[in-house]
């Protein structure tokens, strides 16, 4: 796979996790309701 680079301003390809409860959740449940800051922590668990 090829990583994706985006620029500032360019949409973020949909894709989908689990929170910390379980519940699967995607990113376009929030376009266009609230910002969204995305932080991956390597090593978190």
């Amino acid at each position: 796979m090829t990583p994706q680079i985006l620029t500032p301003g360019e949409l973020a390809p949909d894709f989908e996790l689990t929170d910390t409860s379980g519940a699967l959740i995607r990113l376009s449940d929030f376009r266009g309701r609230k910002p969204v800051v995305l932080a991956f922590l390597r090593g978190f668990m």
